[in-house]
């Protein structure tokens, strides 16, 4: 596999070997992706790593779609036998974070992918995210506007919550949104994840927004390793 070969051939910190493209093919699984780079510092045993540092291009995030995401894990076991079977089932760990950037254009692809839209278009003022697209309803279209934001629910979770909608020019009545809210909520979990990542912030911004387990999503980014010619800013 040519990429494999590639990307530990600029691994930094760490002995490229067979658990090394092991554990790259399980968490490109994972993540959806093979835009994908390491920086690892291996333990003194079998599956264990000190640190794991990842960046990964347009990762999916239990179907969310994301631009740019840094993951950090600290004192990690790995279980090597899940491993060769490229899965990850990890052991034990000290510490976890992340930072991941969502663009506009994968939100659309994300509400475009679960079919309720047959056209979206979406915009940010920074505060709240605004649609307008036509969802099919018994053959005929019907147009729909919206306007609404994300948010962190617990540590885990990004619910996604509806301010206004309108049908035709027309509003639609809260406990309908609320009920829809209920349908598509949460639009990003952790629960089947191997190891969760602490979301303590979420900033809407023009661009669309960003998760951090930093307590300012805004704030320069404490794990970003900056890999393989990474030259987008957090």
């Amino acid at each position: 596999m040519l990429g494999v070969g590639l990307l530990l051939a600029v691994l930094a910190g760490s002995v490229a070997g067979q658990g090394d493209s092991a554990l790259l093919r399980a968490f490109s699984r994972f993540l959806g992706t093979q835009d994908i780079q390491f920086d690892l510092v291996p333990d003194l045993y079998d599956g264990g790593y000190a640190r794991i540092s990842i960046f990964a291009k347009n990762a999916n995030l239990g179907g969310m779609l994301v631009d740019e995401v840094w993951f950090k894990l600290v004192g990690i076991t790995l279980d090597v036998r899940a491993l060769e079977q490229e899965h990850i089932k990890i052991l034990d760990y000290r510490g976890t974070a992340f930072h991941g950037r969502v663009s506009v254009q994968r939100l659309q692809e994300f509400f475009l992918a679960s079919n309720a839209f047959k056209d979206i278009r979406l915009w940010s003022d920074g505060t709240s995210i605004y649609g307008e697209g036509t969802v099919p309803f018994n053959g005929l279209p019907i147009k729909i506007w919206l306007k609404g934001r994300f948010s962190v629910k617990g540590t885990k979770e990004i619910n996604f919550h509806v301010d206004n909608m309108r049908i035709n020019g027309f509003p639609l009545f809260s406990p309908i949104i609320r009920l829809m809210e209920s349908q598509i909520n949460p639009v990003m979990s952790q629960k089947d994840w191997p190891v969760n990542f602490p979301i303590r912030s979420l900033q809407m911004t023009t661009d669309g927004f960003i998760l951090s387990s930093q307590a300012d999503a805004l704030a320069p980014c404490s794990i970003c390793a900056w890999l393989g010619g990474t030259t987008s800013k957090p």
